[in-house]
């Protein structure tokens, strides 16, 4: 059974056709791409889910060589509003991330096994957005922290500056605490998509080890994907169970 290894996590197409998309995915050699919408929580239609399902069903007829899997990334301005966002998504997904930066968003993200992803703990934090109490609850969920790569590439000067640095800031909190970690790529353009290798070159010079690389980069993606095609999911793609 083939392993992939390259993996197109959390890709967004809100507004992008998702071919365009995947077909750049496909050109860049990714072998697994997750298509994704942002929904907000107070305001989910999930009848946008359903059209993105539809939509990589057809893909399947143009893109051969990648995978193509749904997925969506909630906003929400309460716990409360998230629960129930989470609780209409999750059987629809295969990968189900939160806009994190609000510490009650944040705590109740990483408190919910069905939530795959914090995405972007740090947001408009002056730190890495996660206290002890968040920490110890993303290890026992086993709800991934995720380190966004477009928030890179959509900053300049002092603000990229900042970035990296809370980039760094997670990285050396992950060495100390060993809570599950992984990197999405996060575009929301074609053009914003990079090779798998320019990531791996863009993490090493943030001071990422080659092992931290690989378990970022194409371990964690995979046992997320691989468990909730085993576990979660009612939707299924053929091809999903060659994870490996």
């Amino acid at each position: 059974m083939r392993v992939s290894e390259n993996f197109a996590l959390r890709v967004h197409v809100d507004e992008v056709d998702p071919l365009r998309m995947a077909l750049a995915a496909e050109r860049l050699d990714y072998e697994i791409a997750v298509l994704c919408l942002e929904l907000e929580a107070e305001r989910l239609n999930i009848d946008d889910l359903r059209w993105l399902i539809e939509e990589i069903r057809d893909i399947r007829e143009h893109v051969e060589s990648v995978l193509v899997l749904p997925g969506c990334k909630l906003e929400a301005e309460s716990a409360g509003a998230l629960r129930r966002a989470i609780r209409r998504t999750r059987p629809l997904v295969y990968l189900l991330a939160v806009g994190g930066g609000d510490p009650k968003i944040n705590r109740a993200a990483v408190s919910d096994t069905r939530v795959d992803l914090l995405s972007h703990p740090e947001r408009g934090n002056p730190h890495a957005g996660l206290g002890k109490y968040e920490i110890e609850l993303a290890r026992e969920k086993w709800t991934y922290v995720e380190i966004d790569l477009s928030r890179l590439f959509r900053r300049e000067g002092e603000r990229l500056a900042w970035q990296v640095s809370r980039i760094r800031d997670l990285l050396r909190l992950r060495r100390r605490k060993r809570f599950p970690t992984t990197v999405a790529l996060g575009a929301r353009d074609p053009l914003e998509l990079i090779r798998p290798k320019q990531v791996e070159d863009l993490l090493k010079l943030m001071g990422f080890e080659d092992s931290e690389v690989k378990e970022m980069c194409v371990e964690a993606p995979r046992e997320i994907l691989r468990w909730n095609a085993a576990c979660k999911h009612v939707f299924t793609v053929p091809g999903v169970v060659s994870l490996g």
